[in-house]
């Protein structure tokens, strides 16, 4: 029995460690992608779901509108999904042209404030960022410019904005794991992934797939919408650029962090694409194989030296993706924390996975 799971951690770690090499191929593949020297200035509808945002809303409407991009070839829709605070007073103080402002009536949710703001767009290309985002002055140039005449979905990188902490830390370097498995998987012709914080629908094709779906969960905006596209075989492309990153809001503390991730994997139970399925199967079972790796090494001690060797080779091609990843991103402060978060991970994706199917969670004042 000791040597069946011996077998079973060299096989999970290896079958680990090639996909994470071939994330890596795939990511740097779509970023150093040619990119169109066409000047296109399609005309960009940006709709923003805010609720309970006065902290940021003003910065975000104010990076909007610093944008070098024609004043007259995009509009801003913020869509006020009931905030209990002064966003929507802060946000009817913005006068300008180019901001519309909306209000989410007899319904709730950010699905219903999304799908309620693009049905008021007046443009066939629709932006979807968040309230607490701030973006480079060319965003909206490098987005016009990555739209071809077929793109049904454009998906933009994320990243969140840098403290010196720990906490912060864990969770660049998860964010950007994550963006990895976005664009290198999409490299490959299989979007599994994207965020609404930098994502571009056609709206045309948004009434092919009957907008949002429509899941009781507070999350999955994107993936699901994502998955259903997919399925039409409609054409999703991405854009990877530094220009292009979308700056947002990392969880100011612990009890934040759980509720946005188990927010997140609320929506796991709902997840149709089998490359989806299979990469979080992967990534949970890994996990698990260092939890495994770890009681071993310390309380059992028999063929200690391989399993040391195992994760020793598991932290170094993280370390290589993240150290590469986090160069684009300009986030290698967090690889300071980088033994700590490795020693925590496992921890963290096997107890919120299995807490995301027992345990409440609460959501912009709202219990879910």
């Amino acid at each position: 029995m000791e040597m069946v799971f011996l077998y079973l951690s060299i096989i999970i770690t290896a079958i680990y460690f090639i996909m994470v090499i071939l994330m890596l191929f795939g990511f740097y593949r779509i970023k150093n992608s040619k990119q169109s020297n066409t000047k296109n200035e399609c005309s960009l509808s940006v709709v923003i779901a805010a609720r309970n945002e006065e902290k940021n809303i003003k910065n975000c409407i104010d990076s909007l509108l610093k944008q070098n991009y024609p004043k007259d070839k995009f509009e801003v829709l913020v869509v006020d999904d009931d905030s209990d605070d002064e966003t929507l007073e802060l946000i009817l103080k913005i006068k300008h042209p180019n901001i519309k402002v909306l209000k989410l009536e007899n319904k709730q949710g950010k699905k219903e404030a999304l799908k309620y703001g693009i049905d008021h767009t007046k443009f066939n290309y629709v932006v979807m960022t968040d309230a607490d985002c701030v973006f480079d002055v060319n965003w909206l140039k490098t987005i016009a410019n990555s739209i071809s005449q077929n793109t049904s979905m454009l998906i933009g990188p994320v990243v969140f904005k840098e403290k010196s902490n720990f906490l912060n830390s864990f969770q660049q370097l998860d964010m950007m794991a994550m963006q990895t498995i976005t664009f290198g998987m999409m490299s490959f012709g299989k979007p599994i992934l994207n965020n609404a914080a930098n994502l571009v629908i056609n709206k045309d094709r948004y009434k092919d797939v009957k907008g949002h779906d429509d899941y009781k969960t507070p999350s999955g905006d994107d993936v699901f919408l994502l998955e259903k596209l997919t399925k039409k075989s409609f054409k999703i492309d991405g854009f990877l650029s530094r220009e292009s990153i979308v700056e947002t809001k990392a969880q100011p503390n612990l009890k934040e962090f759980l509720n946005q991730r188990l927010r997140w994997a609320s929506k796991s139970k709902f997840y149709q694409s089998p490359y989806l399925i299979f990469i979080s199967f992967l990534v949970l079972l890994e996990n698990i194989n260092l939890i495994f790796i770890y009681s071993h090494v310390l309380l059992i001690g028999t063929n200690r030296t391989v399993y040391i060797i195992l994760l020793l080779s598991k932290w170094l091609i993280d370390f290589i993706l993240l150290f590469l990843i986090s160069t684009f991103y300009k986030r290698r402060k967090a690889l300071i924390y980088y033994i700590a978060s490795q020693l925590v991970y496992p921890i963290y994706v096997v107890g919120v996975g299995l807490a995301s199917f027992f345990i409440k969670f609460e959501w912009k004042g709202r219990k879910y």
